[in-house]
Protein backbone atom coordinates (compact mmCIF):
# COMPACT_ATOMS: atom_id res chain seq x y z
CA UNK A 1 0.00 0.00 0.00
CA UNK A 2 1.63 3.76 -0.49
CA UNK A 3 1.84 5.30 2.55
CA UNK A 4 0.46 9.49 2.52
CA UNK A 5 4.17 10.29 3.48
CA UNK A 6 5.51 9.15 0.37
CA UNK A 7 3.35 11.39 -1.71
CA UNK A 8 4.81 14.31 0.23
CA UNK A 9 8.37 12.33 -1.09
CA UNK A 10 6.58 11.89 -4.64
CA UNK A 11 6.37 15.27 -4.86
CA UNK A 12 10.02 16.49 -3.87
CA UNK A 13 11.32 13.78 -6.05
CA UNK A 14 10.27 10.09 -7.07
CA UNK A 15 13.44 8.72 -5.81
CA UNK A 16 12.89 9.81 -2.58
CA UNK A 17 9.45 8.61 -2.61
CA UNK A 18 10.95 5.26 -3.93
CA UNK A 19 13.32 4.17 -1.27
CA UNK A 20 10.92 5.51 1.53
CA UNK A 21 8.40 3.18 0.39
CA UNK A 22 10.62 -0.01 -0.11
CA UNK A 23 13.66 0.61 1.79
CA UNK A 24 12.11 2.76 5.09
CA UNK A 25 12.52 -0.13 7.65
CA UNK A 26 15.70 -0.80 6.72
CA UNK A 27 16.85 2.97 6.73
CA UNK A 28 17.82 4.97 9.67
CA UNK A 29 19.41 8.44 8.37
CA UNK A 30 20.71 11.22 11.06
CA UNK A 31 17.96 13.67 9.60
CA UNK A 32 15.23 10.69 10.11
CA UNK A 33 16.42 10.20 13.27
CA UNK A 34 16.54 14.52 13.95
CA UNK A 35 12.58 14.14 12.97
CA UNK A 36 11.58 11.68 15.50
CA UNK A 37 13.27 13.24 18.09
CA UNK A 38 11.77 16.64 17.41
CA UNK A 39 8.20 15.30 16.98
CA UNK A 40 8.18 13.63 20.40
CA UNK A 41 9.48 16.46 22.20
CA UNK A 42 6.71 18.57 20.62
CA UNK A 43 4.10 15.97 21.48
CA UNK A 44 5.32 15.77 25.09
CA UNK A 45 5.59 19.68 25.08
CA UNK A 46 1.73 19.78 24.26
CA UNK A 47 0.68 16.82 26.42
CA UNK A 48 2.90 18.90 29.37
CA UNK A 49 1.35 22.61 28.94
CA UNK A 50 -2.11 21.39 28.64
CA UNK A 51 -1.59 19.80 32.15
CA UNK A 52 0.37 22.70 33.64
CA UNK A 53 -2.65 24.86 32.50
CA UNK A 54 -5.30 23.34 34.22
CA UNK A 55 -3.35 24.34 37.36
CA UNK A 56 -3.88 28.06 36.93
CA UNK A 57 -7.12 29.03 39.25
CA UNK A 58 -6.86 32.34 39.27
CA UNK A 59 -5.56 35.65 37.72
CA UNK A 60 -1.72 35.25 38.40
CA UNK A 61 0.94 37.65 37.44
CA UNK A 62 2.66 37.01 33.48
CA UNK A 63 5.72 35.29 35.21
CA UNK A 64 3.81 32.50 37.34
CA UNK A 65 1.60 31.72 34.06
CA UNK A 66 5.00 31.48 32.06
CA UNK A 67 6.82 29.23 34.81
CA UNK A 68 3.80 27.72 35.52
CA UNK A 69 3.00 26.31 31.65
CA UNK A 70 6.78 25.69 30.99
CA UNK A 71 7.63 23.55 34.27
CA UNK A 72 9.05 20.28 33.63
CA UNK A 73 9.22 20.89 29.64
CA UNK A 74 13.33 21.11 30.44
CA UNK A 75 13.77 17.84 32.09
CA UNK A 76 11.17 16.57 29.96
CA UNK A 77 13.83 17.59 26.73
CA UNK A 78 16.51 15.94 28.48
CA UNK A 79 15.10 12.92 28.88
CA UNK A 80 14.01 12.21 25.43
CA UNK A 81 17.82 13.48 24.33
CA UNK A 82 19.39 11.06 26.12
CA UNK A 83 17.02 7.99 24.82
CA UNK A 84 18.35 8.94 21.74
CA UNK A 85 21.91 9.26 22.51
CA UNK A 86 21.56 6.11 23.97
CA UNK A 87 19.37 4.30 21.32
CA UNK A 88 20.60 5.56 18.46
CA UNK A 89 24.47 6.57 19.02
CA UNK A 90 24.14 10.07 18.07
CA UNK A 91 26.76 12.65 18.49
CA UNK A 92 26.19 14.28 21.72
CA UNK A 93 27.44 17.34 20.79
CA UNK A 94 24.92 17.77 17.49
CA UNK A 95 22.11 16.19 19.99
CA UNK A 96 22.44 19.10 22.51
CA UNK A 97 22.61 22.22 20.05
CA UNK A 98 19.28 20.34 18.52
CA UNK A 99 18.02 20.05 22.23
CA UNK A 100 19.21 23.28 23.34
CA UNK A 101 17.51 25.43 19.97
CA UNK A 102 13.82 23.13 20.49
CA UNK A 103 14.29 24.69 24.17
CA UNK A 104 14.48 27.85 22.97
CA UNK A 105 11.87 27.53 20.34
CA UNK A 106 9.34 26.25 23.21
CA UNK A 107 10.38 28.98 25.61
CA UNK A 108 9.00 31.70 23.08
CA UNK A 109 5.84 29.81 22.60
CA UNK A 110 5.33 29.32 26.04
CA UNK A 111 5.85 33.09 26.29
CA UNK A 112 3.36 33.91 23.60
CA UNK A 113 1.04 31.59 25.14
CA UNK A 114 1.43 32.97 28.38
CA UNK A 115 0.50 36.03 27.15
CA UNK A 116 -2.41 35.01 25.71
CA UNK A 117 -3.78 32.85 28.65
CA UNK A 118 -3.41 36.16 31.09
CA UNK A 119 -5.28 38.58 28.53
CA UNK A 120 -7.81 35.57 28.92
CA UNK A 121 -7.70 35.76 32.66
CA UNK A 122 -8.13 39.48 32.80
CA UNK A 123 -11.53 39.86 30.08
CA UNK A 124 -13.42 36.30 31.65
CA UNK A 125 -13.92 34.29 34.18
CA UNK A 126 -12.77 30.68 32.53
CA UNK A 127 -10.28 28.98 35.05
CA UNK A 128 -7.58 26.83 33.83
CA UNK A 129 -8.96 23.30 32.51
CA UNK A 130 -11.35 25.43 29.79
CA UNK A 131 -8.43 27.54 28.90
CA UNK A 132 -6.81 24.59 28.09
CA UNK A 133 -9.96 23.35 26.51
CA UNK A 134 -9.52 26.73 24.12
CA UNK A 135 -5.69 25.80 22.96
CA UNK A 136 -5.66 22.18 22.87
CA UNK A 137 -9.30 20.65 21.96
CA UNK A 138 -9.65 17.08 21.77
CA UNK A 139 -7.68 15.35 19.59
CA UNK A 140 -6.49 12.03 17.92
CA UNK A 141 -2.91 11.78 18.12
CA UNK A 142 -0.75 9.50 15.34
CA UNK A 143 -4.03 7.68 14.16
CA UNK A 144 -3.88 5.13 11.76
CA UNK A 145 -5.94 5.22 8.60
CA UNK A 146 -6.16 3.13 5.93
CA UNK A 147 -8.29 2.62 2.73
CA UNK A 148 -7.70 -1.40 0.72
CA UNK A 149 -9.49 -0.22 -2.56
CA UNK A 150 -6.99 2.84 -3.02
CA UNK A 151 -4.00 0.83 -1.84
CA UNK A 152 -3.47 3.99 0.17
CA UNK A 153 -2.68 3.82 4.21
CA UNK A 154 -1.23 6.62 6.75
CA UNK A 155 -0.72 7.79 9.94
CA UNK A 156 -2.07 11.37 10.43
CA UNK A 157 -0.23 13.25 13.31
CA UNK A 158 -3.17 14.55 14.50
CA UNK A 159 -7.28 14.95 14.27
CA UNK A 160 -8.92 17.29 15.91
CA UNK A 161 -11.98 17.28 17.09
CA UNK A 162 -14.25 20.60 17.83
CA UNK A 163 -17.88 21.09 18.04
CA UNK A 164 -18.28 17.23 16.58
CA UNK A 165 -15.88 18.53 13.74
CA UNK A 166 -13.05 16.76 12.89
CA UNK A 167 -9.88 18.65 11.20
CA UNK A 168 -6.82 16.85 10.24
CA UNK A 169 -3.41 18.63 10.89
CA UNK A 170 0.20 17.78 9.59
CA UNK A 171 3.20 18.87 11.93
CA UNK A 172 6.08 20.19 9.43
CA UNK A 173 9.45 20.95 11.22
CA UNK A 174 10.70 22.58 7.43
CA UNK A 175 10.22 26.43 6.73
CA UNK A 176 6.93 27.25 5.03
CA UNK A 177 6.04 29.43 1.60
CA UNK A 178 6.18 33.04 1.89
CA UNK A 179 2.08 32.26 1.45
CA UNK A 180 -0.33 29.30 2.16
CA UNK A 181 1.44 25.53 2.14
CA UNK A 182 3.74 23.54 -0.26
CA UNK A 183 1.83 21.46 -2.52
CA UNK A 184 3.11 18.45 -1.18
CA UNK A 185 2.01 18.91 2.35
CA UNK A 186 -1.74 20.19 1.09
CA UNK A 187 -1.67 16.80 -1.33
CA UNK A 188 -1.19 15.06 2.35
CA UNK A 189 -4.01 16.49 3.83
CA UNK A 190 -6.11 16.12 1.14
CA UNK A 191 -5.08 11.91 1.49
CA UNK A 192 -6.08 11.94 5.04
CA UNK A 193 -9.58 13.87 4.18
CA UNK A 194 -10.10 10.75 1.19
CA UNK A 195 -9.07 8.62 4.37
CA UNK A 196 -10.91 9.93 7.18
CA UNK A 197 -14.12 9.99 4.58
CA UNK A 198 -13.64 6.08 4.34
CA UNK A 199 -12.59 4.97 7.47
CA UNK A 200 -14.82 7.50 10.56
CA UNK A 201 -17.37 8.19 7.54
CA UNK A 202 -16.53 12.30 8.09
CA UNK A 203 -16.89 14.98 5.23
CA UNK A 204 -13.94 17.29 6.06
CA UNK A 205 -13.48 20.18 3.77
CA UNK A 206 -10.50 21.71 5.68
CA UNK A 207 -7.41 20.58 7.06
CA UNK A 208 -4.36 22.57 8.59
CA UNK A 209 -0.74 22.10 8.50
CA UNK A 210 1.20 23.84 11.22
CA UNK A 211 4.84 24.88 10.70
CA UNK A 212 6.75 24.76 13.86
CA UNK A 213 9.44 26.21 13.20
CA UNK A 214 7.93 29.74 12.76
CA UNK A 215 4.88 28.55 15.02
CA UNK A 216 2.15 28.82 12.21
CA UNK A 217 -0.69 27.04 11.32
CA UNK A 218 -1.91 27.23 7.71
CA UNK A 219 -5.58 25.97 6.27
CA UNK A 220 -5.89 24.13 3.86
CA UNK A 221 -9.35 23.75 1.95
CA UNK A 222 -9.77 20.24 -0.23
CA UNK A 223 -11.87 20.71 -3.23
CA UNK A 224 -12.35 19.37 -6.22
CA UNK A 225 -9.11 20.78 -7.47
CA UNK A 226 -6.95 19.05 -5.19
CA UNK A 227 -8.71 16.06 -5.38
CA UNK A 228 -7.88 15.40 -8.63
CA UNK A 229 -4.14 16.28 -8.11
CA UNK A 230 -3.80 13.67 -5.41
CA UNK A 231 -5.53 10.94 -7.64
CA UNK A 232 -3.05 12.06 -10.54
CA UNK A 233 -0.31 11.59 -8.40
CA UNK A 234 -1.25 8.27 -6.69
CA UNK A 235 -1.71 6.65 -10.20
CA UNK A 236 1.61 8.19 -11.05
CA UNK A 237 3.03 6.35 -8.05
CA UNK A 238 1.20 3.16 -8.63
CA UNK A 239 2.42 2.80 -11.57
CA UNK A 240 6.60 3.81 -10.36
CA UNK A 241 5.75 0.70 -7.88
CA UNK A 242 4.25 -1.70 -10.05
CA UNK A 243 6.74 -1.50 -12.53
CA UNK A 244 9.36 -1.26 -10.44
CA UNK A 245 10.91 2.09 -12.45
CA UNK A 246 11.70 5.37 -11.16
CA UNK A 247 9.81 7.69 -14.01
CA UNK A 248 11.90 10.39 -15.65
CA UNK A 249 12.92 13.54 -13.37
CA UNK A 250 15.58 16.72 -12.76
CA UNK A 251 18.10 16.50 -10.32
CA UNK A 252 18.00 19.29 -7.96
CA UNK A 253 21.13 20.26 -6.48
CA UNK A 254 19.48 22.41 -3.47
CA UNK A 255 16.81 20.07 -3.05
CA UNK A 256 19.27 17.08 -3.11
CA UNK A 257 21.57 18.57 -1.05
CA UNK A 258 18.67 18.97 2.23
CA UNK A 259 17.29 15.51 1.28
CA UNK A 260 18.26 12.89 4.02
CA UNK A 261 18.43 10.06 1.99
CA UNK A 262 21.43 11.95 -0.18
CA UNK A 263 24.22 9.59 1.45
CA UNK A 264 22.54 6.26 -0.04
CA UNK A 265 21.04 8.01 -3.44
CA UNK A 266 22.55 6.30 -6.67
CA UNK A 267 21.50 9.48 -8.62
CA UNK A 268 23.02 11.87 -6.45
CA UNK A 269 27.12 12.44 -7.21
Amino acid sequence: MISVSSISEFVYCPVKAFLNQTQKDNIQTREMIHGKLVREIRRGYEEITKQNMWSIKENIELEYIFSTIFEEVTPFIKKVSKKYSDKYEMDYSVLKDICNDLEDDLKLESQFLSLKVKKILNTTSKRGNEIAEMFFPQSLLEFPLKNEELNLRGKIDKIEVVNGVYYPVEVKTGMPPSKGVWLADALQIAAYVVLMDYELNKEVLVGFVDYIKICERRPVVVNSILHNKLFGVLDDMLTMFEKQEIPEFKLNKNKCEKCEYMDICEYYG
